[in-house]
């Protein structure tokens, strides 16, 4: 099998398919993304590097904005620019580099900018089931789910009409979906595995459905737009959801009817392939209404259905949330402990561990969590957090210090008032202005930081 010559670059918008389309290029062998991260919400993992994203969170961060704001004009620096050409030479396991991130629809210029040559798949889903997928494991609204669909989808389509490349309908049919893979990458590896990139399309991962449109501002422009980027022949695969009977669980454990709605939970999960598609969403309703019980209940009926480690997770959060550290801690151990361990179980972990009071393991673990997250401010926030708790100040103030440095500059701002509230304390109200009047400029919207220096003005200005 022959690999493609240059780095392939997969577009599409969050929960359309990205992660599907870039699995299913690395099981053929055509390209390489390295390790996939695993969630709950992606069983079989991104596909995504790590540097690639952090890259993509850096330019929309220059440019003032992120994923769920884009920026109305994209700028980068050199140094920018230099680290996307290393990342388009970049050789993965002796194969061309594979780089997915749904980010990238929103800095197309950036990679556009670039002089190394790369093959380009794009992959578009309906509008209304992106939305409901980013409702479910998201918290958004429908609302907001069109509207960032139609953010990066405009991205997309503006780009097409310039670089022609294929498309791929994820709501064909699943034959449909592998033979146009297979098309799209007919001119640079003709002689891919096919049968290994049909193995890695999994029909029970595909959850929700554009089926039973509801009235929703711009649904009808992102439909149309969808039917413009997949095709004539887009015709959505319209996979039944349980969100009646999910929208049942939340209405019934509202009324206080919690007996009912564990039979809908049951009939949610007796109606799909894929049980963890319902029963996350489904354990969060309980959890929010503190049915633990019913919850541990629902979770080992249907353990056997679930990946490796995904009960031992979901049994954690619920010990979590009925401050039963000790138990959640051995369960999070035993989710950390199979292959290619959820990234939740290993993120949950250490505020498991400081919950048990072992603390000292905690520490190691959040360190280890913070050198793979995308987002490693945070975990090193919390790190100083921690310190500070346990009478550190010092080592406190060091560490948010390097979780301000490890954050994009429109996050920093809530890390510098942390900061400056730790100085105040220690009676460096110097420093502590200092660093205020930068987490104004920073992040404006943040009104913490103008509400602590107006508190900390008579210490400041004697």
């Amino acid at each position: 099998m022959t690999a493609a010559r240059h780095p392939i670059i997969v577009l599409g918008m969050h929960r359309s398919g990205t992660s599907c389309l870039a699995g299913m290029l690395a099981a053929a062998g055509v390209a390489s993304a390295g390790d996939a991260v695993r969630n709950w919400d992606n069983a079989r993992g991104h596909h995504e590097m790590l540097e690639l994203v952090r890259l993509n969170e850096a330019v929309l961060a220059h440019s003032a904005g992120h994923w769920l704001a884009p920026p109305a004009e994209l700028r980068w620096t050199d140094d920018h620019a230099a680290m996307r050409d290393r990342l388009l030479a970049t050789q993965v396991a002796g194969r061309p580099a594979l780089l997915k991130d749904p980010r990238t629809l929103l800095t197309l210029a950036f990679w556009r900018a670039s002089r190394v040559p790369y093959h380009v798949i794009a992959i578009v889903r309906h509008p209304l089931a992106v939305a409901r997928s980013l409702e479910s494991w998201r918290g958004m609204s429908l609302g907001d789910g069109i509207a960032l669909w139609m953010a990066h989808d405009r991205a997309l389509a503006a780009d097409r009409a310039c670089h022609d490349y294929p498309v791929v309908d994820f709501e064909q049919p699943r034959a449909s979906v592998i033979a146009a893979v297979v098309a799209a990458c007919a001119p640079f590896a003709p002689d891919l595995d096919e049968r290994a990139l049909a193995a890695a399309y999994e029909d029970q991962l595909v959850h929700h459905d554009p089926g039973d449109a509801p009235e929703l501002a711009g649904l009808a422009d992102a439909v149309a737009l969808y039917r413009g980027l997949a095709g004539a022949g887009a015709a959505p695969n319209r996979i039944a959801f349980p969100r009646g009977e999910l929208a049942a669980v939340a209405t019934r454990l509202d009324e206080g009817a919690v007996a009912a709605a564990l039979e809908h939970a049951r009939a949610a999960l007796g109606s799909v392939a894929d049980a963890a598609a319902a029963l996350v969403p489904a354990v969060a309703l309980f959890v929010r209404h503190r049915a633990h019980a019913e919850a541990r209940v629902l979770i080992a009926e249907h353990a056997h259905r679930l990946d490796d480690g995904l009960a031992d997770l979901l049994h954690a959060k619920v010990l979590l949330a009925i401050h039963d550290a000790d138990a959640a801690v051995r369960h999070l151990e035993a989710a950390c402990a199979v292959p290619r361990a959820f990234f939740q179980a290993r993120h949950l972990l250490p505020h498991a561990l400081r919950a048990a009071h072992r603390h000292a393991e905690a520490r190691d673990a959040m360190q280890r969590v913070a050198s793979e997250a995308l987002y490693p401010h945070r975990p090193l926030a919390t790190l100083a957090e921690w310190s500070w708790l346990d009478g550190d100040r010092v080592v406190a103030l060091a560490q948010m210090q390097h979780a301000i440095a490890a954050a994009p500059p429109h996050r920093r701002g809530r890390l510098r008032t942390r900061r400056a509230e730790w100085l105040i304390a220690c009676g460096d109200s110097i420093t502590a202005r200092t660093e205020l009047e930068l987490a104004q400029r920073e992040d404006p919207g943040y009104t913490r930081s103008r509400e602590v220096l107006a508190l900390g003005q008579n210490v400041v200005d004697p």
